[in-house]
């Protein structure tokens, strides 16, 4: 359940297109933010290859500390997870069929400018 801290050493496996057997990255967290839809994300340097995410995502203590989720195109070793915190609250969330409604956001993203375009 805890979030892993920027440096921290992780561990990515999974299954990527074209092999046949088990895959291991490694590397460091090396962001921690929001992305714009209010989700916490954890961008890490261990690659995440097509087919890879879904794939569990190790702390150096060896616990589960995400999943892998996505890769940033046209970049090298850019990857994302989405933190255990995050998959715990949306687990227990469709417990009940029809609960799960998201998570709130204050907008601040998505603010209209005060000034006028004439002026």
């Amino acid at each position: 359940k805890e979030i892993p801290h920027l440096d921290d050493n992780v561990t990515c496996i999974g299954f990527p297109v074209g092999g046949e057997n088990i895959s291991v990255t490694r590397g460091v967290v090396s962001r921690i933010d929001v992305n714009r839809d209010g989700l916490l994300r954890i961008q890490i340097d261990a690659a995440i290859n097509p087919g890879n995410s879904g794939g569990p995502v190790l702390g150096a203590n060896g616990l589960v500390v995400g999943v892998a989720s996505s890769h940033l195109k046209n970049a090298t070793n850019i990857g994302y997870i989405i933190p255990t915190a995050v998959l715990q609250q949306f687990l227990e969330c469709v417990d009940e069929p029809g609960s799960y409604i998201g998570v709130a956001s204050l907008g601040i993203g998505r603010v209209q400018p005060l000034e006028a375009p004439p002026l």
